[in-house]
């Protein structure tokens, strides 16, 4: 095991970050070929066109790719690579201009109280409390929102990929919460009126935004990917909101079927991905859903 030796918080910005990385991929002596070549040995992604615009335009990495990166330039050291997710994130959300939407100070504190009421109710969730309230309607957490899988509430639905490889693109998936802005997700009623379905819009500082559609072909069909355009007409887009018992649970449900949004084989590890089946009763169906600042 070894580190790459680098004080990473001496970076301030996506320039200082990138040039640290270049100097991690001297060290190595690797060509790109050779570093996607040896990300695809261990079974990970590392697009050498796409490392070389993000070394050259000094871009942040995504942090799928900041890792692959990291391994297979030999950096094995688990201590160093949470170092530098953490950088990266650090510089995501400071004031560099990378992150759209940045919390002020009062909408912070409004954060941190979201989080605490959230941790309350998983509480209550764990103990088998049956003395709680209903579900609060859909509603009241419509908005910018963080969506927690019910079973593993320290992972939010987020961007991520399809873990056999088959579909390269983003797809929705459930990922360690510290990592899962952006993009910020937010709930929008389709139109006016009682009962309407919910956008699940996506909102990223580089890619603009998307809604949460299931695809209805192969590869990776049942799952929900961002298009760049929300439609009215396009029932694949619409989900309802639906409360489930007497702990703030939410259901998801593509509207016009009878079908559920759960976690892909019920699966509790990260990176599982989301993706439409039969409804159960089964809590991989069920979600956290809580405003966010």
């Amino acid at each position: 095991m070894w580190g790459t030796g680098i004080q990473l918080r001496s970076a301030r910005d996506a320039d200082e970050f990138t040039n640290h990385m270049r100097r991690v991929k001297d060290r190595s002596g690797l060509t790109y070929r050779e570093l996607e070549q040896r990300a695809q040995d261990r079974g990970e992604i590392l697009a050498r066109s796409t490392l070389s615009d993000v070394l050259r335009h000094q871009s942040l990495p995504r942090p799928d790719m900041l890792v692959a990166f990291l391994h297979a330039c030999g950096v094995d050291d688990e201590r160093e690579i949470a170092a530098w997710l953490e950088t990266r994130s650090r510089i995501e959300d400071g004031t560099g201009g990378s992150r759209r939407f940045r919390p002020r100070p009062v909408a912070a504190a409004v954060a941190v109280i979201a989080v605490l009421l959230l941790v309350v109710g998983v509480l209550t969730l764990l103990s088998g409390d049956e003395n709680g309230t209903r579900a609060p309607a859909a509603s009241a957490v419509r908005g910018w929102v963080e969506i927690r899988p019910a079973r593993t509430p320290n992972l939010c639905l987020t961007e991520g990929r399809d873990r056999s490889g088959a579909y390269p693109s983003a797809i929705a998936a459930q990922r360690p919460c510290g990592e899962a802005r952006p993009p910020h997700t937010y709930l929008k009623r389709v139109h006016d009126g009682a009962g309407a379905p919910y956008y699940i819009e996506w909102h990223h500082p580089k890619h603009g935004k998307g809604c949460l559609t299931i695809r209805r072909s192969s590869p990776a069909k049942g799952t929900l990917e961002p298009w760049d355009a929300c439609s009215r007409t396009n029932r694949d887009q619409h989900f309802r909101v639906e409360p489930v018992g007497a702990t703030p649970r939410y259901r998801l449900r593509p509207e016009g079927t009878d079908r559920c949004v759960g976690i892909a084989a019920e699966d509790t590890a990260p990176e599982a991905e989301a993706i439409e089946r039969r409804c159960t009763e089964g809590p991989d169906q069920q979600f956290l859903i809580a405003n966010v600042a």
